[in-house]
């Protein structure tokens, strides 16, 4: 009888729609490997927990869909893996590196995760043709080769990045698989969209302005875009339905100098008693606008243009409020024509004909 072998993960520490992507590459690793996935209790998320206070971390299945996943993935719970002998005061996976076989992209194995991700590296667990394989990596990145003997792998909270780049599908049949699993299984609950439609319905424009931590990290970037927020959407968003604004911005304030033009709506007017979780409403009310403009660097505007893309809605993951990118033309794979960045969204790897 074979002997289960499983995959375990301490999420990336970031925000939310970097777990999201966390769990994409985790989902995908698990299908190209055979491996079962060790589905950790939960987490920290930025902005809604302590590092050091487990007792603050979040529950991804509060907001994603845990039946939906499992339907797509082989999973196990963590209290019935062999892992739950490390579940410490302060966390889940207490030393787990000094006995269980850490991928760490190079990085030194710390208690609480190495500092480090993926970047441009590629994960592979068989190649049934190097010919296939090297149109993949065309790009010569570096690479990491999954396939271990050992019951459990595990990658402490280092795994961020696209999983249509990050991981190697066999062949195209297996890629084609990836994508979908990630489209059926990585959902908010249906709550969620109920809420969202009841909330906000009609036609309507939207927009995403990304503030947060961004004012402190990507300071120039932040003022400008604020700066030049009214010739920004001059044009480009109608002025005769309600404009959505999805924002991290505690002062909506701000915004006030819009209103002589825009019949602006914020979540707040729709709704009383905003909680974390409510990022998900954010969310789903912006991807069903007609128009769409996020915000650049930010992975909560890209999951937007996700969604959007399932739903067949218009495409502005190549151009919104502050970049616009240029159409891309290749003869398979995106990379082929522009520079992977963790950043740009192509929209291809999750529900376009590749």
């Amino acid at each position: 009888m074979t002997k289960n072998k499983y995959i375990s993960f301490d999420w990336w520490w970031g925000g939310w729609n970097n777990i999201r992507m966390t769990y994409e590459l985790v989902g995908s690793l698990s299908y190209v490997s055979g491996r079962t996935i060790i589905l950790p209790p939960k987490g920290y998320c930025l902005f809604f927990a302590e590092h050091n206070n487990k007792s603050t971390f979040m529950d991804m299945w509060d907001v994603l869909d845990k039946e939906k996943f499992i339907s797509q993935y082989d999973c196990i719970e963590y209290k019935d893996s062999p892992l739950a002998k490390y579940e410490s005061k302060n966390q889940y996976f207490e030393n787990i590196c000094d006995d269980i076989n850490c991928i760490t992209f190079g990085d030194e194995p710390k208690n609480w995760g190495p500092q480090n991700f993926i970047s441009k590296g590629l994960m592979y667990h068989s190649i049934e043709s190097i010919e296939h394989f090297d149109k993949f990596n065309i790009d010569n990145r570096a690479l990491y080769n999954i396939y271990s003997e050992d019951e459990v792998i595990h990658f402490p909270r280092n795994l961020f990045g696209h999983f249509g780049y990050h991981v190697y599908p066999p062949n195209d049949t297996a890629r084609k698989i990836l994508q979908q699993k990630v489209k059926n299984g990585i959902r908010f609950k249906q709550k969620f969209y109920d809420k969202a439609n009841k909330l906000m319905s009609g036609d309507y424009d939207a927009i995403h302005i990304r503030r947060g931590d961004f004012k402190y990290v990507h300071t120039t970037l932040v003022e400008k875009q604020y700066k030049e927020l009214p010739s920004l959407l001059e044009g480009r968003v109608r002025k005769n339905v309600p404009l959505y604004i999805a924002t991290d911005e505690k002062d909506l304030s701000l915004f006030d100098n819009l209103k002589s033009e825009y019949n602006i709506v914020f979540l707040s007017d729709l709704k009383e008693n905003i909680q974390t979780i409510d990022m998900t409403l954010d969310t789903i009310i912006a991807s069903n606008a007609n128009i769409f403009l996020g915000s650049r660097m930010s992975t909560f505007s890209d999951y937007i243009n996700i969604l959007r893309g399932y739903n067949n809605k218009k495409d502005f993951s190549r151009e919104s409020l502050n970049f616009k990118h240029n159409n891309l033309i290749y003869k398979k794979y995106p990379w082929e024509s522009e520079p992977y960045a963790w950043h740009n969204l192509w929209g291809e790897l999750y529900y376009g004909e590749i």
